[in-house]
């Protein structure tokens, strides 16, 4: 499958357990196997998602004083690791990650639909770990970067240790915190010359509540929070990868008439 897919377009292979408490350590050995004969592949399984989760892993893996030095003792954790979730995570885990320079995937939507928990985003950021957002595929709502995004919002307000993301913040996460988490920054993620970029074109329409608001917005962070609470699909006009359009709203609703 690497040989297959990894460089061919704009893909790249991830070594991907479903999670520790699905692998056997048979298993895990053979993603560290993997991940030594290609090093340039990423990684990327689930930690801490729920008590009952974490609760079974000190079970099945006796050995492992916590969740992340189940994947440590196999060497699956790097700068090219993204572990999805992390909710119930000690502090001595944040601190090993951070020295990992792995990436956290914050998947809000799935925690309050699956009811696992509030990621402790705050307690991450203290502690130099780098977060991005997560959809969870099946497990979250939509798979939306900025429905996501304010979903984070919202259950960080609700968090023990909350945080306020400014509108800013959540446009960071739904885009340039993702090139970083997943190693591309260099590549895409921002504005920035030479880079690849993929476009959304939002279209506010001739009425309703959020063409009203983008009219009484005083500056670019009020544009952006009425955009992440009020944009919906129906609001895209236009998608462009690497510069071809591969949507048109225009051309398909003439398509349908």
């Amino acid at each position: 499958l690497f040989q297959r897919f990894h460089g061919r377009c704009r893909l790249s292979y991830a070594v991907m357990p479903r999670f520790a408490l699905s692998a056997s350590e048979s298993m895990l050995e053979s993603c560290a196997a993997l991940l030594r004969s290609h090093p340039e592949a990423r990684f990327t399984t689930h930690i801490n998602e729920t008590t009952a989760e974490v609760a079974e892993i000190c079970r099945l893996f006796p050995w492992a004083h916590d969740y992340l030095a189940v994947y440590e003792s196999y060497e699956l954790v790097s700068r090219r690791s993204v572990l999805a979730h992390n909710i119930y995570t000690t502090d001595a885990e944040i601190r090993r990650l951070s020295r990992h320079h792995a990436s956290i995937a914050h998947c809000p939507s799935s925690n309050a639909a699956l009811g696992s928990g509030i990621f402790p985003m705050s307690r991450h950021i203290a502690g130099e770990v780098r977060c991005s957002l997560g959809t969870d595929v099946g497990g979250g709502t939509g798979f939306s970067m900025m429905k996501e995004a304010l979903a984070a919002y919202q259950m960080q307000r609700l968090a023990p240790e909350p945080m306020i993301l400014g509108p800013h913040t959540m446009l960071y996460l739904a885009t340039r915190a993702g090139a970083e988490a997943l190693a591309l920054e260099h590549e895409t993620g921002d504005f920035s010359s030479g880079k690849s970029a993929d476009f959304v074109v939002l279209d506010p329409g001739a009425r309703g509540v959020l063409r009203s608001r983008l009219a009484c917005a005083e500056n670019p962070e009020q544009i952006l929070a009425a955009l992440f609470t009020l944009a919906g699909p129906e609001c895209i006009r236009e998608v462009s990868v690497e510069g071809q359009i591969v949507f048109d709203r225009n051309s398909q609703d003439r398509s349908l008439n």
